[in-house]
């Protein structure tokens, strides 16, 4: 593992050190990287042989659009930023101003402490400590790690509180397939139900997706596509694991998965990034609660005093056939 320059002409990059992961080619000989960053245990870059399967944000840049952010105690938003627990009133500071909300959890802009790195694995921890909004103390371990078939990120939750704890996880890794351009990408989520949302972006309540363009069961391109959206009631694969795929017109495809813990998903799309960029691009971001979950309780875990909870999710590649071939210099 290697870990890049920190400084530039004496600034400090925003987001810490930047440790890099790869992992050792595989029998079809594809190589896959990573970069971790120490604030916020952002997933900055992943590539296969040099493609991107994610969008990426520069070293001595932020994440402006939560590319690969870690959301934890929650991901998506609390309406408002309010929540009660145990006959009291509590208050999360109001991380998205424009509509008023608590949004994506505590941890995104948190610094980081190694615990352990090798060449294609490492892990960083992270403490939730007591706040007005969030009165408890979690310990947050993140070991994130390479394989010829893609990224995996294992999260362990521990509640140092000594009362019951809520959490949620989730990730908002925006999805690239190589150099295919995202407007003739297929998105495919295995869902029967989507959440209705207010102006601001809160839930109102749900629908189901048949017979309407939340219906992702068959493929519809990225490019036709206007979401902000969670998915839930998602169909699991037979492995019991949750797989949400893009796939580009030559076969290539990337694929998010998370085990039993993610029985929710948010999609959203924009023809805009970045900001006033003009080019299309996907998040697709794997979720263990609905939005706004501290108030409706729906996926949210209550860890008691000490429990620990562990959950994986990650990005997996393929090459299509011919692209394959070619790659291989077979053709």
């Amino acid at each position: 593992m290697t870990i890049t320059q920190t400084t530039k002409a004496g600034i400090a990059a925003p987001t810490g050190q930047q440790f890099r992961i790869s992992a050792e080619p595989g029998e079809d000989g594809h190589v896959v990287s990573a970069v971790i960053t120490e604030i916020g245990g952002t997933v900055r870059s992943l590539t296969v042989d040099g493609e991107h399967l994610i969008e990426e944000f520069p070293e001595f840049g932020l994440p402006k659009h939560c590319e690969g952010q870690i959301l934890i105690p929650w991901p998506n938003r609390v309406r408002d930023g309010r929540w009660s627990h145990d006959g009291k009133d509590l208050q999360l500071a109001i991380s998205e101003p424009e509509r008023g909300n608590a949004i994506h959890g505590l941890v995104t802009f948190r610094p980081h402490t190694l615990l352990h790195r090798s060449a294609g694995e490492l892990t960083l921890q992270v403490r939730i400590y007591p706040s007005e909004g969030y009165p408890f103390a979690v310990d947050v371990e993140t070991t994130y790690s390479v394989a010829p078939e893609g990224l995996t990120v294992t999260h362990s939750l521990t509640n140092r509180s000594a009362r019951p704890a809520p959490a949620a996880i989730g990730s908002h890794p925006y999805l690239r397939v190589g150099p295919a351009s995202m407007q003739d990408v297929s998105l495919t989520v295995n869902a029967g139900s989507y959440v209705v949302v207010d102006e601001r972006l809160n839930p109102v309540g749900t629908l189901p997706v048949s017979g309407t363009p939340m219906d992702l069961s068959a493929g519809p391109k990225v490019g036709g596509l206007q979401l902000d959206t969670a998915f839930l009631d998602l169909t699991p694969a037979p492995d019991g694991m949750y797989r949400h795929l893009l796939e580009a017109p030559n076969g290539d495809a990337v694929e998010v998965w998370g085990d039993a813990n993610y029985q929710y998903a948010q999609v959203y799309t924009t023809t805009d990034y970045p900001a006033g960029g003009h080019r299309t691009a996907v998040a697709v971001e794997p979720m263990t609660a609905l939005p706004n979950a501290f108030n409706t309780g729906v996926g949210l875990r209550w860890l008691e005093p000490g429990e620990t909870w562990q959950s994986s999710w990650g990005i997996s590649h393929r090459i299509g056939r011919a692209q394959g071939n070619q790659r291989r210099g077979e053709n």
